[in-house]
């Protein structure tokens, strides 16, 4: 045979093998599920340049990863976005979220919750000290900000929307700002999240949650009804009813306070606004 031949024989044939090869260790990989989270809330998860990170991220990549799935938490938008993603598909599993009629519209809940979240109310220094707050009712008619996207919750998201004069704003630290400058009320919000924003956004000492909390809320790990690991959310929920979770989530909780104090600079706050 012609060498030449002979040559570009081998060749063809490395290169075949090469793409089987290939081809093998591709199969081999684990499907990956796109999974989104809260990109302002630590220490349960917050943006980190790229990534969602936090105690839910790192539950929730446990809880799917041990099934056989590669999980990505690549930022894909602020939370608003993030709801949007997983309602239509685009994305498969919002890591840590309130349960709300709108969110079991188009999605599955893994049972049972990942963790609970004390929901506070948050003053500035313009709340009157004779006005208490022992139930709801006691906040009528006052002016308050949410997030865009956050819930705390079908009931009491149902009494803002009807009960309180509320603001939609794109970041906490403008809801911040505006409790400071005394354009709302008060602000509902995680108690540890937002004690750390509080202190990051040099509000110390100015704003401070009241002691009477709002509720005790619940949060979920769910998942698109359109993505193809809906059909196991049972074994997803799984994770979370093991006996060990309970202090595995503590201690997360503590580290992750700890890599966001750690991470994140003070900044000051603006002057107030007149």
């Amino acid at each position: 045979m012609d060498p030449s031949r002979r040559s570009r024989g081998f060749c063809v044939g490395a290169v075949i093998a090469c793409a089987v090869a290939a081809g093998a260790v591709r199969a081999a990989e684990p499907p990956t599920v796109k999974a989104c989270g809260h990109h302002d809330y630590p220490p349960w998860n917050w943006r980190d340049g790229q990534q969602i990170v936090g105690a839910c991220a790192t539950v929730a990549k446990r809880a799917i990863e041990r099934l056989g799935y590669r999980v990505d938490l690549g930022y894909v938008g602020p939370w608003k976005r993030c709801q949007e993603m997983v309602a239509v598909g685009d994305v498969d599993v919002n890591i840590c979220a309130f349960r709300n009629a709108e969110r079991e519209g188009y999605s599955v809940f893994a049972e049972p919750r990942m963790g609970t979240n004390r929901i506070a109310i948050f003053v500035g220094p313009h709340w009157p000290r004779e006005r208490r707050f022992e139930r709801w009712q006691d906040l009528e008619g006052l002016r308050t900000a949410v997030v865009l996207g956050v819930s705390t919750g079908q009931t009491f998201d149902d009494f803002l929307a009807t009960r309180t004069q509320v603001q939609r704003v794109a970041t906490v630290r403008q809801m911040l700002l505006m409790l400071d400058a005394h354009r709302i009320d008060f602000v509902p919000f995680g108690h540890e999240a937002g004690l750390m924003e509080i202190e990051r956004n040099g509000f110390a000492g100015r704003l401070v949650p009241l002691e009477q909390a709002a509720l005790v809320g619940e949060l979920y790990v769910s998942v698109s009804k359109k993505s193809p690991l809906a059909a196991r959310i049972q074994e997803v929920g799984a994770y979370f009813a093991r006996p060990a979770y309970a202090r595995e989530l503590e201690l997360l909780l503590e580290e992750h306070h700890r890599r966001y104090i750690d991470t994140r600079p003070v900044e000051a706050a603006r002057p107030r606004e007149r």
